[in-house]
């Protein structure tokens, strides 16, 4: 396994592991019925937009580590 490999092989699970935790806050304020709160508005459009991106990163990190694969 080449260096490029082993970091996004490291990218793939921690970019997996953010969402999840992302995830499991929007979980949790959802359950105590944060979501309809005014005041947290902003901060669960934050967290849309942050799972979104994570997301988007892991698709990319996987894409490219099957382009090495190629290689």
């Amino acid at each position: 396994m080449t260096n490029e490999e082993s970091v996004l092989e490291e990218a793939i699970a921690n970019l997996r592991d953010a969402a999840q935790r992302v995830r499991a806050t929007q979980n949790l304020m959802h359950s105590q019925g944060m979501t309809e709160n005014v005041n947290y508005r902003e901060l669960l459009m934050r967290l849309s937009t942050a799972l979104a991106m994570a997301e988007a990163a892991y698709v990319e990190a996987k894409r490219r580590r099957g382009l090495e694969a190629l290689r």
